[in-house]
């Protein structure tokens, strides 16, 4: 571990040289993406992104529909790594707010993982924190606190309903949120007064609206394992 690094935040770029980040980027080609948008499917070819700005959503789905969500990306984090150093895995890549991303010259990074070793080991720092985040999201579900949970809960409806009415938002009810995070629909409803306190959502009869989902996530992160 390096002195000093925050092991679930990874400024990828951050962990390399002035001029291992030079030929890190070299080729490489920056867009914005909308929110809801697509930026990576698996019948894509393998890519490698660095996220410069926004909020993204990792998640596989099944021909029935079904979706389960792998892990939130964040800003600066390296999106794509294991298509680096091996194959890519069968996922989407969902941008959940208007987003930057800059897309790495895969061939150039490749062949710096092989040659650099603070280029293989930035990697193998994305990737460890990427097991530890995937490992969180499975944990927070039954583990979390009421916050933690509902968060969790909240953050991945909307972001299934964003992909089909271009908007964050759950239509549900406080009795269905406290059903599916295993608590009481009173206490569902009092946290998600402060939530709208804290104008994290809005609410109106049978609908939540995401208004802040990067504070969302930020709550599934704090929770430790």
């Amino acid at each position: 571990m390096l002195p000093g690094f925050d092991p679930d935040e990874v400024h990828f770029l951050s962990l390399l040289s002035e001029a291992s980040r030079r030929r890190v980027l070299e080729g490489s080609t920056k867009a914005e993406y909308s929110a809801g948008a697509i930026a990576y499917h698996p019948e894509s070819p393998p890519r490698a992104y660095v996220l410069d700005r926004g909020l993204a959503r990792g998640y596989v789905t099944v021909p029935d529909g079904r979706q389960a969500t792998t892990n939130f990306f964040h800003s600066n984090e390296l999106i794509g790594g294991t298509a680096i150093v091996s194959h890519a895995p069968r996922i989407h890549v969902q941008v959940v707010l208007k987003s930057t991303l800059t897309a790495l010259a895969l061939a150039m990074v490749r062949k710096l993982a092989k040659t650099e070793n603070q280029v293989t080991a930035a990697i193998a720092v994305h990737l460890a924190a990427l097991v530890r985040n995937s490992f969180r999201l499975i944990a927070v579900r039954t583990l979390g606190d009421i916050t933690q949970r509902l968060a969790y809960d909240l953050l991945d409806r909307a972001c299934r309903s964003q992909l089909v009415v271009g908007r964050l938002e759950c239509r549900v009810t406080h009795a269905e949120l406290a059903d599916s995070i295993g608590s009481a629909r009173e206490v569902v409803g009092r946290t998600l007064s402060r939530m709208r306190e804290e104008g994290i959502v809005e609410t109106a009869t049978g609908v939540v609206r995401v208004a802040d989902p990067i504070r969302l996530a930020g709550i599934v992160r704090a929770f430790v394992i």
